[in-house]
């Protein structure tokens, strides 16, 4: 089946508009846009844990009722196969849109990439990167988090782990950054802006079909490519890859940002990490805490499969279910003090989600966070004077430039990683 422009924009407006319509705050307000944490409160004091809203749609603002949602079968997207429409009324020719049985078959094969032995074996290849990335940033004194480090850190590795030809690798991230603006409210978005990002879908499959057609080369194309053949398999390498394109990238960006200016907000909690090293366990620890204070993703949209109940109130069948990632993580029946950045706290949140859809990247994002805050961090990173800006999106919530001064590299030389020293004096003897 061959999408056109004008169709992924009418899939686009029946998905978002349901989704966003009914929710009880103005997500259209720049208000919104700079904190929606605010806005999640107000409900909460006012609805609790639950609100249902007058189209009947319920969104989960509670910890514990997030994540009965998130493990619960009966909540999930509708559809059980590839090219099935799901109760958003979307087609879902890639995995992340399925529901069990389906889902599981295509995840076990995309996981296999995600695997914690193949995201290690990338730890050296990104740990260069971010520290290479860093020192070339501070040699002016000042950068811009997002657009000197983290986007070309998440472009190479998700490119190098989808195995994206070089000469393709620009389509990729312009594709990418579109494709997260389209998960926003149609109205919110121009109509030139959603015809590009339309264009954008349709320009990312034909580009990882001509990738398909190349010799084999590596990465996860190469591995979904073996013993899949005709073009319903194709069609779905083709959706997974370009899913997976979008959300990877997408999400360490984000948590990138958002972490390094939480931090920046916290100079006490900067201080406490930088106090130490700081080391990079230490940084993975507090990567964890910035997932909950300011997750990339704020929302996770389910819809009642069967008739079912979340804490008591009824849900039918068909009913959208919007979970607010962001508000769970901020609730403070679980989290003393929930809207201050404390890395003393353990490991609690929902940012990756949970249950059968529970972010396959998610190692893979902490990995990326961890190797830049970790060389970042000893260049005293201090605000710039510049205004924060975020993206025009929603769902996706991410800073668009972030500027900081650093202290300048202390000589030409990148100090080598521990596994280098090592490879070095094996040579040696």
């Amino acid at each position: 089946m061959k999408y056109t422009t004008e169709f992924w924009m009418e899939a686009s407006d029946s998905f978002v508009d349901r989704l966003m319509l009914q929710l009880p705050f103005d997500v259209e307000s720049d208000e919104f846009l700079q904190n929606p944490y605010r806005f999640y409160e107000q409900v909460r004091r006012t609805s609790g844990p639950l609100h249902v809203t007058g189209a009947g749609q319920v969104v989960v603002l509670g910890y514990a009722e997030a994540t009965s949602v998130l493990r619960d079968p009966r909540f999930g997207h509708g559809a059980q196969a590839a090219m099935e429409r799901t109760n958003y009324g979307v087609p879902a020719p890639a995995f992340v849109l399925t529901d069990p049985p389906g889902h599981t078959c295509q995840r076990e094969r995309v996981r296999r990439a995600f695997s914690a032995r193949e995201i290690q074996s990338l730890h050296q290849k990104i740990n260069n990167l971010a520290a290479d990335l860093t020192e070339s940033a501070a040699r002016s004194g000042t950068a811009d988090i997002v657009a000197d480090i983290a986007r070309p850190l998440s472009a190479q590795v998700v490119a190098d782990l989808i195995g994206v030809p070089e000469d393709l690798r620009d389509n990729f991230v312009q594709a990418a950054e579109l494709m997260v603006r389209g998960l926003d409210p149609p109205r919110l978005i121009a109509p030139d802006t959603r015809r590009r990002i339309a264009r954008a879908r349709i320009g990312l499959a034909k580009d990882i079909a001509v990738t398909l057609r190349r010799p084999p080369g590596t990465g996860l194309l190469h591995t979904l490519s073996e013993g899949s053949d005709g073009p319903a398999a194709r069609a779905e390498i083709i959706a997974t890859c370009a899913q997976l394109v979008a959300a990877g990238y997408e999400t360490t960006v984000g948590l990138i940002g958002n972490g390094m200016h939480a931090l920046l907000q916290h100079p006490d909690q900067m201080a406490a990490l930088t106090a130490t090293g700081p080391s990079e366990q230490a940084v993975a620890a507090a990567v964890e805490e910035m997932l909950r204070f300011d997750p990339p993703f704020q929302m996770a949209p389910r819809s009642a499969l069967v008739d079912a109940d979340i804490a008591g109130t009824p849900v039918p069948r068909g009913t959208i279910v919007s979970v607010l990632l962001g508000a769970a993580n901020r609730d403070p029946h679980i989290f003393f003090e929930p809207h201050r950045l404390r890395l003393d706290r353990q490991p609690r949140h929902l940012a990756f989600g949970l249950g059968s859809h529970y972010c396959l990247g998610a190692a893979l994002a902490r990995l990326q966070t961890t190797a830049v805050l970790t060389h970042l961090l000893p260049r005293r990173p201090r605000p710039a004077g510049q205004l924060v800006s975020y993206r025009p999106t929603r769902i996706a919530r991410s800073i668009r430039s972030l500027h900081v001064r650093l202290d300048a590299p202390r000589s030409a030389t990148r100090p080598k990683h521990h596994t280098e020293h090592r490879a070095e004096a094996s040579r040696q003897r």
